[in-house]
């Protein structure tokens, strides 16, 4: 059973997952998706994690396809070729991953990647946003307009993302098996409704 877990920024998903993977004796893959595909890229993990969680403009692209001047750029690149050659190489880490079985795979599109499979339980965890900022704060020891700000941006940047790069609405329920409230269950709580769906989804 593979359980992907898709979140809001600052829902404390990261620590769900973890007690969800203990739970379930499985692997837990969240750090480890740049890496793997940093390597295929040749690039290093950081560049893949701030191509993918930070949403790229009209005109960053147009500056990005310009070279030279050529007058196609004018026009809306229908692909940027950076981000769909880091969207690849992410997939095909979710993909060797997922292979790999009984594993917990956090954000990257993981529910998107592997789609409506029987051996997949997609998950998204959420919070409302003053229990988010509340979260951030707290755990990165940041003021509240700071919290909003990165709260915003990391949330943009997802929602860009699932948009341009699998027509999916991020967060839209209907795109999950499984939507959690950090914030009315707490942490160990909502992973305790994960453990328990995945277990009757046959984990």
């Amino acid at each position: 059973m593979i359980v992907t877990i898709s979140r809001a920024y600052g829902a404390a998903a990261s620590a769900v997952s973890r007690r969800v993977a203990d739970a379930l004796r499985y692997r837990l893959v969240d750090d480890e998706l740049p890496v793997v595909a940093a390597a295929w890229l040749g690039t290093s993990a950081d560049v893949v994690q701030t191509l993918s969680e930070r949403p790229v403009g009209f005109g960053e692209r147009v500056l990005q396809q310009l070279g030279g001047g050529v007058p196609e750029a004018a026009q809306p690149p229908a692909v940027d070729p950076v981000s769909a050659q880091t969207r690849a190489a992410i997939e095909g880490a979710v993909r060797e991953e997922a292979t790999a079985g009984d594993a917990v795979i956090v954000g990257r599109m993981a529910s998107a990647v592997l789609g409506r499979r029987p051996d997949v339980l997609r998950v998204f965890v959420h919070a409302p946003l003053d229990w988010r900022v509340a979260h951030v704060v707290e755990s990165l020891g940041v003021n509240e307009q700071a919290a909003r700000a990165e709260i915003a941006r990391i949330d943009e940047a997802r929602r860009a993302y699932a948009r341009e790069g699998y027509q999916v609405a991020w967060g839209d329920p209907r795109a999950y098996d499984l939507v959690v409230d950090t914030s009315r269950f707490a942490i160990d709580g909502a992973a305790a409704v994960i453990v328990a769906a995945a277990r009757a989804a046959g984990a």
